[in-house]
């Protein structure tokens, strides 16, 4: 008898509490959204492949080739981040990068060293011009940079809900071919 009155105390002690006595996560497109901002990271870093060959640094993108030489906007009071965002385009704030459908590939080639690019990426996604900014690097490691350059595919760029076209300041970082 005691063991009936004491049996229903001791499972409701052990139990957990009912899922709706727990407040609901806060979820939706306007959160979803904010989340998605705040991860964006402030320059878009990838290895180049194969494995080992250095990375690859999109620093800024722009409608313009000539916007790309402006100043950085100046970070927003109260911005916890130390790096400035990326400045959208002054007649659109709705500008969204271009993405990398994959590694670019770059063939092993000369010393290595840095080489900074301007990269045009069209509606479709495909590059039409590449032209050299700034480099440290001999001619092998240029040529295989720019190579790599045109043969990388992105999604194209977004303003609002149509395709644009871009040019993107990239730098290579070249490791020293062995």
């Amino acid at each position: 008898m005691l063991l009936v009155l004491l049996l229903p105390a001791l499972l409701g002690a052990c139990s957990r509490p009912a899922e709706r006595d727990l407040p609901a996560p806060e979820s939706g497109p306007a959160v979803e959204a904010g989340a998605i901002e705040r991860d964006r990271p402030q320059l878009v870093v990838m290895p180049l492949a194969p494995p080992g060959t250095g990375e690859m640094t999109v620093a800024r993108v722009a409608p313009l080739r000539a916007e790309l030489d402006l100043p950085p906007p100046p970070a927003e009071p109260g911005d916890p981040d130390s790096l400035p965002r990326e400045a959208p385009a002054p007649d659109d704030p709705a500008l969204k990068a271009p993405i990398a459908r994959g590694l670019p590939q770059l063939v092993r080639a000369g010393r290595g060293g840095s080489v900074t690019l301007d990269v045009r990426v069209d509606e479709e996604g495909e590059v039409s011009d590449v032209e050299v900014v700034a480099s440290d690097a001999d001619s092998l490691t240029v040529a295989a940079a720019t190579a790599a350059a045109y043969a990388t595919r992105y999604h194209p760029a977004m303003r609002g809900e149509r395709r644009v076209a871009v040019w993107c300041r990239q730098v290579f970082d070249v490791k020293r071919a062995r």
